[in-house]
Formats: structure tokens, sequence, C-alpha cells
């Protein structure tokens, strides 16, 4: 019979040489807890990372935001302005039935419509009518709405073009101004301001001069008995908003240019 502490001996020797057994469970254990830790850590980022989108896709924790029905001050700013640019695109279209789907009940109009014509869609006919006939050409600048108390005022620069002078290539004349109050989504108020300095004396006096010369009749009844210092209302050119005036004012303008083409006048 074999010695037993002979027997105790040869064993363990024998189970700590089996490749290591006893390292590879200790490595086995240090690598679990590590893997552990590392799990650990990953959800920890994980959690990070979800509050983080939560913050930057709209999910906002702030009670203090203004109710969905309570539009902001730059809300109402734009609006006012879409208002006026939809108002001056029919304008300078002479679309007056469009025009004046912008434009509120009982408006105050006396800066655009002449006190001789009604401030309606009817006056506004007419007054674009005539522009048309003078050849008039209207580019919008730029424009600025600002907050009012009720309401919201909007400037709006604009160059402009008459009796063909792109054609005869003058101009276009700049710095005239716009300025309009909105309220509720439509025009309460309107005003022009033309800057008239160059068009006075390159376009308008020498046309009206043409006019007297070559057809004295027709010019009471473009003009009237004489041609204002400046001009009623809007116009940039001033004329009788009367149907005859405007027939005639789309005759002159193109023999006018052919004159000037010609040195004649």
């Amino acid at each position: 019979m074999s010695d037993p502490r002979s027997l105790l001996e040869r064993e363990s020797r024998r189970f700590i040489q089996q490749d290591g057994a006893f390292e590879r469970l200790r490595r086995r254990r240090d690598r679990k807890r590590r893997n552990q830790r590392i799990a650990a850590g990953v959800v920890g980022i994980a959690v990070f990372l979800a509050a983080i989108w939560i913050v930057t896709s709209g999910g906002s924790f702030d009670r203090t935001q203004r109710p969905a029905n309570e539009p902001s001050t730059v809300n109402q700013t734009d609006a006012a302005e879409d208002v006026v640019r939809g108002f001056l695109a029919a304008f300078g279209a002479f679309d007056a039935e469009t025009a004046m789907t912008y434009v509120a009940d009982g408006a105050d109009l006396r800066s655009l419509i002449d006190l001789q014509v009604p401030a309606n869609e009817r006056g506004m006919s007419l007054e674009l009518a005539l522009s048309e006939a003078q050849r008039v050409q209207l580019n919008i600048t730029w424009c600025v709405a600002s907050q009012l108390r009720s309401g919201a005022s909007v400037v709006c620069g604009f160059d402009f073009h008459a009796i063909a002078s792109d054609v005869l290539g003058l101009g276009p004349f700049t710095g005239s101004t716009f300025r309009f109050t909105v309220r509720d989504g439509e025009i309460v108020e309107a005003a022009a301001y033309p800057n008239f300095k160059q068009f006075a004396s390159q376009m308008r006096a020498p046309f009206a001069e043409w006019v007297a010369a070559t057809y004295p009749r027709d010019f009471e009844v473009m003009y009237g008995r004489s041609v204002p210092t400046r001009p009623a209302g809007f116009r940039l050119v001033y004329g009788r908003p009367t149907e005859e005036s405007i027939r005639l004012w789309r005759l002159r303008v193109p023999e006018y240019v052919k004159a000037v083409n010609q040195g004649t006048a």
C-alpha cells in the first residue's frame, strides 16, 4: 500500500501541472469582473446620451413656454410683412382686386388714391390703370417690420421707372419708401414717399412740356389745367384718373419715346 503522504503530494503536483488550471481560474475571475465594470460603464454612457437626445430633440422640461395660441412678436411682424408684400405685389402688377383683399374696410389710403376717386376697389382700379398707362414699374428693394402697441408698422423701400424711362436709358429712380400700418392681418393705413428729385427733371417735366407743345388739347384732358409741383397721392406722374385721360396716356407715352429717339423731343 502506498504511503498516504506520498499519494497526496503526487496528486497535488498533478493538479497544479494540468495546464495551469488554477491560474486560468484566477484569470477567468478577473476577466469577468472587468467585463462587468465595462458593461456598467456602457449602460451609464447610454443613459447619458439618451438624456442629451431628449433635450436636443425638443423634449424640454421648461414649463415657461409660450402657449401655442399666443403668437410671438416675431411671428406677428413676419405676418404683417407678408401682408404688405402681398399687397405690393398686386399693386405693382396693377391688380386692384387682389390688392384690396389685403386692405381693411375704411382704411386710410389717401396717400395712395387721389381724393378725386373713392377709396375702394373702383378708385384703386382707376389709380392703377393710370399708373399702368404711365408705364410705372416698381421694384421693392427691402422691407422692415416693427411691433406697435396695436398691430405692426412695415416700411418698404422701392426703386421705380415711369414714362418708359427704362426704354430711354434713364433710372431707375431710387430712395423712395412705402409705410404701412397692419392690424389683425389687414392694412389699415398706407402712405407713399416717392423721391422725385431726379425723376421730375429727367422725365416728368420734359414729357409734360412735349405733350403741351405737341397735343395741347390732350394736355388738359391728361393733366387738367396745369401740372402740380407734386403729384397727388402715390402718383409718380401726375395725371387725371379718368377713362379718357388713361386712354391718352397709353397713346402718348410710346409716341414720346419715338420722338426722343428721333431727336424731336
